[in-house]
């Protein structure tokens, strides 16, 4: 009996399983370098709205609508608030007190 080591069935699923989960890993570095600049550009421009929606919203509150000099100057005191927040979460974060 002579058998052929290759042509065992046993031995055939094995050998492609990790060829297989190779080629998925590949097609999916594949699909998120081409997807990941839009996706970035997307939460970019969402989060770019939301902070101009909450500066509409708090600076209408405290009556200065948008347009105005007021709005414009509440508008740049919420982005350096927002600027030493992060500042101060960074810190934060790095274990500085």
């Amino acid at each position: 009996m002579n058998s052929d080591v290759t042509s065992s069935p046993k031995l055939i699923l094995p050998i492609w399983i990790p060829r297989l989960l190779l080629g998925l890993a590949g097609a999916l570095g594949v699909y998120a370098a081409i997807t990941a600049p839009e996706m970035i550009r997307n939460a970019e421009r969402l989060r770019a709205e939301q902070i101009a929606h909450e500066d509409r919203e708090y600076c209408t509150r405290l009556k200065m609508p948008p347009g105005t000099d007021s709005f414009a100057k509440c508008s740049a005191d919420l982005t350096e608030i927002r600027r030493r927040q992060h500042e101060r979460a960074l810190a934060h974060a790095a274990g500085v007190p």
